[in-house]
């Protein structure tokens, strides 16, 4: 799902599967890695699935297949939403956090800005006045030039009252989003504060993914589609810390 969107066959676990791409493979990749597992009797006509997992078994000398490119190209739109099982988070040290489905059953009071991180198939980040659910729909509505046939997206959490009083306090206070200049998120936020109306904003084409703590990703990870989402909760700081110790003290490193 990012940094990478192909669909890849393997034949190892999604625990080292996940460490092999930050820190057993020649591409070394320096970051998080998030992936989806699929089920394994999932088919498309888009995909060459058989063919291609004919090369997915272990050499002669047992050692296993790690990765067969299936597609690079126009993946997460050929991916039925039932097909998807576990998501998993890889740290930069190769510490890897299963998540699981889950209902989503908050409620929502309108009136919030959200800063929401697209990850696959776009990267950009975008302030909306819309709850979770509805940020889904909107942006998988085939109407709207920028939108995708199913779209996966996480939340920052990011306070926008506490920065609008910061930078008002100190004209040279930080941006807490990386690449994006303090007085431009101001007047970003500042513009859709004024118009209830605009449904979004984008505030960055650069994904902040590996640039942001873990901890700064709020609530969990939406894959939408329409009418139909998936939800991944992502467990709050004590609970990484008590149930998911290693992956916790990889991301204090």
């Amino acid at each position: 799902m990012w940094p990478n969107y192909a669909l890849v066959a393997s034949n190892l676990p999604p625990e080292e599967f996940g460490r092999h791409y930050t820190v057993g493979s020649s591409r070394y990749y320096h970051g998080q890695v998030i992936f989806a597992q699929i089920q394994d009797d999932y088919r498309h006509d888009y995909f060459q699935i058989d063919e291609l997992l004919k090369d997915v078994v272990p050499n002669q000398a047992g050692r296993p297949k790690r990765t067969k490119f299936i597609s690079c190209y126009r993946v997460l739109e050929h991916m039925d939403p039932s097909a998807f099982m576990d998501l998993y988070i890889t740290s930069v040290s190769g510490q890897v956090l299963r998540l699981q489905q889950a209902p989503y059953e908050r409620t929502h009071e309108p009136g919030f800005i959200r800063t929401y991180q697209e990850i696959c198939p776009f990267s950009a980040i975008v302030l909306s006045h819309m709850a979770p659910p509805d940020f889904g729909e909107y942006i998988t509505d085939l109407s709207l030039p920028k939108s995708a046939p199913q779209v996966m997206f996480t939340q920052i959490d990011f306070v926008i009252e506490d920065f609008l009083n910061q930078i008002e306090a100190n004209p040279f206070h930080t941006s807490p989003i990386p690449n994006v200049h303090p007085h431009k998120l101001k007047e970003q936020i500042l513009e859709i504060q004024g118009k209830p109306e605009k449904s979004t904003k984008a505030i960055s084409l650069d994904s902040v993914l590996g640039k942001i703590s873990f901890f700064q990703l709020r609530t969990g990870f939406w894959i939408a589609a329409q009418d139909r989402e998936i939800f991944y909760p992502i467990p709050d700081r004590s609970a990484l810390e008590n149930d998911h110790p290693e992956f916790y003290r990889s991301l204090l490193g």
